[in-house]
């Protein structure tokens, strides 16, 4: 008779996953409870307490049912939740017209660029990490569907959607730095100081960013170890995990491609798409090199974490299409051809601020939509291979990027449409928490479920006892998050 941990390995091993379109389906829970969250918190006069408990229902409660009990009619749900939502907006018309944002009048008047912070971004970033935290205690109960959890080699589902998105938010906030290390080089310059970085130190930078990851990659690796606790070699290999993957980012890019960046006048996303095409290529005319990632035993290092270091490249080429979109969205007004470049060059012209590559948000996602769209039906069509997570391939980049441009479109369009001024910066308090330690809190996450694992037999919980768990260990992340955000601390890792 099999050990629950290898009952439990079972349970994730060998799967092929579901459709794109249902994790579409699945996932518009996210834009739903996020509208009705702008409708109702930011207009009613409920108290703190009232606020709190409508924000956990909309923003967890309503995600978790979407991902498990509503799984096979996600619609419905949707609608539940946004007919109560127009019926009360309708009711409550009149009391709050008052409450419509002023124009901003200086808002053309400024000249000097700088970062601000966007509700839509908080939204998008602070939803997805909700929505990971959930599924990865969520996979090991029977109640979450096989199809949404990590498929084998070749599928798509909703957990390899989400790692992927993971690493695209990170690299959309990343853009932060480069920012202000030209702001900083611009100021430098008007005092007469044209001294540059030097690469040691922007790679020293990198490496402190990842070490305190890197350590908890390798903590989680002894647990895993010597703790009887369920693994999926498959996933990342025998000793890599996603921590380690996260560390290692921000030296890799430091090292070889910001260096290729500064010397030759080429984009990020061209670096991120031949990176992606290059290894694409490799596995469609090198038949030994696919059969060695998926066949070869595991006798060294490499062999041993070659799904690791092979995804490795694709996780890379997706943190660069992360920053490509920063680009155009961290800061408070267009600047001068940021469709396709971290620039701080405010358009002076008439002719520059015309420019097709100059952008609004709004504009620049509709535009790198529309391409990645294109694109990625058109890989689809011609690539033998399916999208693997497990080798983070040209397909599963491509399904990954054009799916965060789009749900950013919609948080994007909500704000627009609900706020009606993007300097409104209107967001729920559980998704805010969530974003300002988004790192600790999947740190927080990913501890409170090895500890459920290893306290509760997960695999024979019935549908009432799982989503009781998991509502419990909803409002325990939940509430950590609030805890740390109400009292301002907050832990960059």
């Amino acid at each position: 008779m099999a050990t629950l941990k290898e009952r439990k390995e079972l349970f994730v091993t060998g799967l092929s996953g579901g459709t794109i379109s249902e994790i579409n389906y699945v996932t518009s829970i996210a834009l739903t409870t996020y509208l009705c969250s702008q409708l109702i918190l930011n207009s009613s006069s409920y108290g703190k307490i009232t606020v709190l408990i409508i924000d956990f229902l909309l923003n967890w409660a309503a995600v978790l049912l979407s991902i498990t009990t509503y799984s096979d009619s996600p619609i419905f749900l949707n609608i539940l939740i946004l007919l109560p939502t127009i019926v009360y907006k309708l009711l409550t018309a009149n009391s709050n017209n008052s409450e419509k944002p002023l124009p901003n009048h200086n808002k053309h008047k400024q000249k000097d660029f700088k970062l601000t912070k966007k509700s839509f971004i908080t939204g998008y970033r602070g939803t997805m990490l909700v929505l990971t935290s959930i599924a990865i205690l969520a996979v090991d109960f029977q109640i979450f569907p096989r199809r949404f959890a990590k498929v084998e080699t070749w599928g798509t589902s909703l957990m390899d959607l989400g790692v992927g998105s993971f690493v695209f938010s990170n690299g959309v906030v990343s853009a932060r730095s480069y920012f202000k290390k030209q702001i900083k080089e611009k100021n430098l310059e008007k005092i007469g100081n044209a001294n540059k970085p030097k690469l040691f130190s922007e790679v020293l930078a990198s490496l402190k960013s990842g070490a305190v990851l890197l350590l908890l990659g390798l903590l989680r690796l002894f647990f895993v170890k010597n703790l009887e606790y369920q693994e999926h070699v498959t996933e990342y290999g025998v000793h890599w995990n996603f921590f380690i993957t996260l560390s290692l980012l921000p030296p890799f890019l430091v090292l070889f491609v910001d260096p290729i960046l500064q010397v030759a006048p080429i984009p990020r996303f061209f670096v991120a798409l031949i990176i992606s095409l290059s290894f694409e290529l490799f596995l469609i005319f090198d038949e030994s090199f696919l059969k060695y990632l998926v066949l070869s035993p595991r006798y060294d290092f490499l062999s041993s974490n070659r799904e690791g270091l092979a995804s490795f490249l694709g996780y890379s080429s997706i943190f660069l299409w992360g920053q490509t979109i920063g680009g155009f969205l961290l800061g408070n007004r267009p600047t001068l051809k940021n469709l396709y470049k971290i620039s701080i060059e405010t358009p002076t012209t008439a002719k520059d601020q015309k420019r097709w590559d100059t952008v609004t948000p709004l504009k620049g996602l509709i535009t790198w939509f529309v391409i990645l769209l294109t694109l990625s039906k058109l890989v689809f069509e011609v690539d033998p291979y399916d999208v693997s997570r497990r080798f983070a391939n040209l397909p599963y980049v491509l399904w990954v990027v054009t799916y965060n441009i789009g749900f950013l479109l919609c948080y994007c369009l909500i704000d627009s449409i609900v706020l009606k001024n993007e300097d409104n910066y209107k967001v729920p308090l559980t998704l805010e928490s969530m974003n300002s330690n988004g790192l600790i809190m999947f740190l927080i996450a990913n501890v409170s479920t090895g500890l459920c694992n290893m306290c509760i037999n997960t695999l024979d919980k019935t549908t009432i006892q799982a989503l009781t768990i998991l509502l419990i260990y909803c409002l325990f992340v939940c509430s950590i998050g609030l805890l740390l955000f109400i009292n301002r601390i907050f832990i960059k890792l």
